[in-house]
């Protein structure tokens, strides 16, 4: 499925059920005025009515599923240095 190209944008607070909730922007980089995307969401037979159209919730879905390889590669631990914090012998 191809990403959506961002032609039925809406604004949250214009949104109406039956949109695709999810947020691809900020009007004027204003937080509190996000844009959705606003495509029709997708339909599954004997399920609730979805949030996301169908790329975005098979974006949501395939990221979830599939680990993230980069954060499984940790670098390599160093060896913990021991640090005396009670010396016997200060003069």
């Amino acid at each position: 499925m191809k990403e959506p190209d961002g032609g039925n944008k809406v604004l949250l607070i214009d949104h109406i059920e039956g949109q695709c909730r999810a947020i691809i922007g900020f009007k004027d980089g204003d937080t509190r005025a996000a844009y959705m995307c606003g495509e029709p969401v997708c339909q599954r037979p004997g399920k609730k009515q979805s949030s996301w159209c169908a790329y975005h919730y098979g974006q949501m879905h395939t990221t979830a599923a599939e680990p993230n390889r980069t954060s499984n590669q940790s670098p390599a631990i160093r060896q913990a240095i021991s640090v005396d914090r009670n010396p016997g012998n200060i003069q």
